[in-house]
């Protein structure tokens, strides 16, 4: 029968409370303390497995990531510290702590009776007897002796070694022999591998030797990062090479794996240039390009065995040209203090201008690059001290156009897609322009007649001087000077008058001796302050080519033009006449020939036709006017024209200027304005019978009034020509005399010669 657990209590009632000694039998301590170093054996094993296999797991992992990342110094030391921490806490919860655990007889004893469930709790109850406090009377002592005995009775068949669970000790045991297997295996047959490894783990810098080497051009490594800056929006070539030396070989593909700011990725295959292994070559080259860059973008290259981590573009801003000026030291001549000119592209400045160029871009920079596409030659460009954004060009003194072409580069390794242009151009000193016309003279002159001259005299900068130069023949030029105030650039300016009939302070005679017969050179020349070369800039006007005629030969060529004014202003009546007959025409109310009404369309067809006839008077009279100023101003002309060569006389200008240019104007500016107006009335009214009649009325009466004064001037010219034919006539009739007597003269010479040789 088992015994029973017992209750004290009830004991102390029924028994006497006499002490009785309990002691636990040999057996069952022996069997606690084997098995309690059974158990301390397999926690040791067990743990010793575990440590293993984890510490063959990280040598695997280290290794793996040492050799696929290639980490730095820094991270591989990092990962080192963070194993062995990891090494250290499992070593502590798989092996010591368990291993050091206390291990009380009880936990023991109840661990036997879950194994073996027939000892029925005999165990736990001896190992607790011997644990009580208390003294046992003798009836407790009988039942905690019959107890312990059953209990080694039942322990001494028990075998504790079936207490354990030895799959997962197995296991672990053969997990961590082939781990060791694999790290023995690995150091003997890749020795020089292992030992790579290890002086890697002791912090060696030498990268892993492998099959397949890359290396990206251009990246340099940065405060711990492989950088490169590119311009936004730009395209950028990597250019990767694989090395063929050394044993290397070129991995059949490169690809590329991006990652982008907002978090997505891709990859892609870069493309072969060539083939080198076929060659001599000592790299196989493979290019990608980045198209139209907007962010940063991070990837790694990937050929074969080897691949390099963490490539970066960086897109900055491309350097640009913010601000340009010209600092400009001008010409002393132009008498202008030195400025700075602000400009932006192209800069226009005076001939012999000394310069500097100033630039600002809007990032710092680091270097500037200039050419002149015109002088083929490269200028230095000098980076402010004060300003990194700053540089200036000095330009020597501008005699031709520049074109300067600015690579810049910023600190950030990025530079202009295309050079920038600024273009310098010089704007040349130009001579003097000199635009003049002779005022009321033609192409004859008499020897006593004073030339105005009408124009303008204009320069780039100033005029610093201008005169009349007069030639007659092959003489010398003779010269008059202008006033100041001739050449103020004014339009139409009266320039100065060049008095034929001058005569010089000194000598008392003419600095221009004149004779019929000669012709006379006249210009207008004018000079600025240009010094820059030895010949100065001087600009002349045309050439005035003048017959020198006397006062009977100028009277005869104005004479012939009066003639040609009077045929013009016949036609001009004529033509006058004509637009009478036209407004007369223009039927007050159209009717037929037989009295009979007119249909609708036939009278609209009339009215159509007298608006024409209207439109037609109003063309003449308007071309009338124009054409009858002409000839007003063609004879004042003429007057003018005798006044300068000094043959005008009272009768003959009162003539010309009160009798016929006046009344021209009188009849061009008064009275056919006058006319013009009605006529531009009458389409209005054309449909209007009565409105009609009056105002045709007042356009008839007032032509007949222009017809009338016409026929006055052109009556006063016909006088005027019978004058002057009169005058020709005794001209004629002085000419024939002057030769009678030249010929009498020379009749009594020869007589007197005769008369002289007969003696």
């Amino acid at each position: 029968m088992v015994a029973s657990p017992f209750d004290e209590t009830c004991l102390n009632k029924h028994m006497s409370t006499v002490a009785l000694p309990f002691t636990i039998p040999k057996i069952v301590r022996r069997k606690v303390r084997s098995l309690r170093w059974l158990v301390r054996g397999y926690v040791l094993l067990e743990g010793i497995a575990t440590v293993v296999i984890l510490l063959c797991i990280a040598f695997w992992l280290t290794l793996f990531l040492d050799w696929y990342f290639e980490p730095s110094t820094t991270l591989r030391m990092l990962m080192g510290l963070g194993i062995t921490a990891g090494l250290a806490f499992v070593s502590w919860k798989a092996l010591f702590s368990r291993l050091f655990a206390r291990l009380s007889d009880s936990s023991l004893a109840l661990l036997v009776e879950r194994t073996f469930p027939h000892i029925e709790q005999s165990l736990v109850t001896t190992i607790q007897g011997e644990h009580q406090s208390k003294a046992f009377s003798q009836t407790q002592n009988e039942l905690f002796e019959h107890t312990s005995a059953e209990a080694s009775q039942k322990l001494s068949q028990v075998e504790l070694s079936q207490v354990f669970r030895y799959r997962p000790l197995i296991l672990k045991a053969i997990l961590a022999i082939l781990l060791v297997g694999s790290l023995v295996g690995f150091a003997l047959l890749q020795a020089e591998a292992f030992e790579f490894f290890l002086q890697r783990v002791q912090l060696s810098d030498v990268p892993w030797p492998r099959k397949v080497e890359l290396t990206v051009v251009g990246f340099d490594e940065v405060d711990g990062k492989r950088t490169m800056n590119v311009a936004r929006d730009d395209n950028f070539n990597l250019d990767v090479l694989a090395s063929l030396q050394e044993g290397h070989i070129a991995p059949p593909e490169v690809e590329i794996r991006y990652r982008l700011p907002d978090g997505r990725r891709g990859r892609d295959s870069m493309t072969q240039v060539g083939d080198a292994a076929s060659g001599n070559g000592d790299v196989q080259d493979f290019q990608y390009e980045f198209k139209n860059l907007a962010a940063d973008i991070s990837f790694d290259v990937i050929g074969g065995d080897d691949r390099i981590r963490d490539l970066h573009l960086h897109v900055v801003e491309r350097p640009q040209i913010v601000k340009t000026e010209l600092e400009c030291a001008f010409p002393d001549y132009l008498q202008r203090f030195p400025q700075a000119i602000p400009f932006s592209g192209r800069v226009e400045i005076p001939q012999g201008t000394s310069s500097v160029c100033l630039v600002e871009i809007n990032k710092p920079l680091r270097e500037v690059q200039v050419y002149d596409s015109v002088t083929k030659e490269e200028l230095i460009a000098e980076l402010s001290s004060d300003n990194p954004r700053r540089f200036s060009i000095p330009l020597d003194m501008a005699q031709a156009d520049r074109v300067l072409l600015l690579d810049v580069h910023d600190t950030d390794g990025v530079s202009n897609r295309e050079p920038y242009r600024l273009m310098v151009s010089v704007i040349p000193d130009e001579i003097p322009e000199v635009s003049v016309q002779l005022r009321g003279i033609g192409t004859a002159v008499t020897p006593q007649a004073t030339i105005p001259l009408v124009g303008t005299i204009r320069d780039d900068y100033a005029v610093t001087s201008a005169w009349i130069e007069g030639q007659t023949d092959k003489l010398e030029p003779q010269r008059r000077k202008l006033s100041t105030s001739a050449y103020s650039g004014r339009e139409n300016t009266e320039l100065g008058r060049l008095d034929l009939a001058e005569t010089s302070e000194h000598s008392q005679q003419r600095a221009l001796p004149l004779e019929p017969g000669q012709q006379l050179t006249l210009s207008v020349k004018a000079q600025d302050a240009y010094d820059l070369q030895s010949e100065p800039h001087v600009g002349s006007s045309q050439r005035f080519v003048l017959d020198v005629v006397t006062e009977s030969q100028l009277r005869s060529l104005l004479e012939k033009r009066e003639l040609g004014l009077r045929q013009r202003f016949e036609a001009i009546h004529e033509k006058m006449i004509a637009t009478h007959d036209l407004l007369t025409r223009i039927e007050i109310k159209p009717q037929s020939t037989e009295d009979e009404p007119l249909e609708n369309e036939e009278v609209n067809l009339r009215r159509e036709r007298d608006k024409l006839r209207v439109s037609g008077a109003l063309q003449n009279i308007t071309q009338l006017t124009f054409e009858t100023l002409g000839v007003a101003e063609g004879f004042e002309d003429i007057v003018v024209e005798l006044q300068n060569n000094r043959i005008d006389t009272e009768e003959l200008t009162e003539r010309l200027q009160n009798n016929i240019a006046a009344p021209l104007h009188e009849i061009a500016d008064k009275l056919m304005s006058e006319l013009e107006s009605q006529l531009q009335e009458l389409p209005a009214v054309i449909d209007s019978g009565d409105e009609k009649s009056r105002v045709q009325s007042a356009a008839i009466i007032q032509s007949d009034v222009v017809i009338e004064a016409m026929q006055r001037i052109l009556d006063r010219m016909l006088e005027l020509e019978s004058y002057n034919e009169l005058v020709e006539l005794l001209r004629g009739i002085v000419a024939e005399q002057k030769d009678l007597n030249e010929a009498t003269r020379i009749k009594q010479l020869e007589k007197l010669r005769s008369l002289l040789d007969d003696e």
